[in-house]
């Protein structure tokens, strides 16, 4: 396992704003989802071109809510051919699909996202494989400070979010990049190590 320090960035550098959904187009006028859904092409079942789609399924929060205010917290993936069953998700303002291929070796391709949040720098990284036509948590999801991706250009240490999982040449296991804190929150970690795959139900 190889353990990379980094220091306590200034807390300047960390403050994340509220949900911001002004950017729409007027041409996405006609579908009011437009500018939340991602998609993602792929064999999810390992045979078949595919498209993943996500998109909220909830209300927009009331602006009145300050930082949790005009956002959605609750999401819908699913596949247009219906090669996988469909995934709700929950507790996070976006997803952005990550393309993982094959990690596992079994012939299906992976996908993840990191958890988005308007009021913490800690997220999650979820990956999931498709087990029996239903999509599982491949490794339990994997803990991200945001400054250590790669959208924070000033550090030495950080990742590409398509990074976060790779492939490994032993068999049953991935390549892992996570975060850690120790030394009383001193001292920001990331992480290198093999984690062996492990599916279980996305809860």
């Amino acid at each position: 396992m190889r353990i990379i320090p980094l220091f306590l960035i200034t807390a300047s550098t960390l403050i994340m704003g509220g949900c911001n959904n002004n950017n729409a187009h007027n041409s996405l006028d006609s579908d009011s989802l437009a500018q939340y859904r991602d998609t993602l092409i792929g064999k999810f079942n390992g045979i078949d071109v595919d498209t993943l789609i996500c998109e909220p399924i909830d209300s927009l929060s009331p602006k009145e809510d300050g930082t949790y205010g005009g956002c959605h917290y609750e999401w819908r993936v699913y596949t247009t051919n219906g090669t996988v069953k469909d995934l709700i998700v929950g507790n996070t303002i976006g997803i952005d699909f990550i393309k993982e291929g094959d990690l596992d070796g079994n012939g299906t391709e992976e996908w993840g996202y990191v958890t988005q949040w308007p009021t913490s720098m800690w997220m999650f990284y979820h990956a999931f494989t498709n087990i029996n036509g239903e999509w599982q948590h491949i490794i339990e999801p994997t803990p991200i400070w945001l400054p250590h991706l790669d959208q924070q250009d000033s550090l030495h240490y950080t990742i590409r979010q398509e990074d976060i999982l790779q492939p490994s040449e032993k068999s049953e296991f991935i390549k892992v990049k996570f975060s850690d804190v120790r030394n009383n929150g001193e001292d920001f970690l990331l992480i290198d190590t093999l984690i062996q795959v492990n599916p279980r139900p996305f809860k």
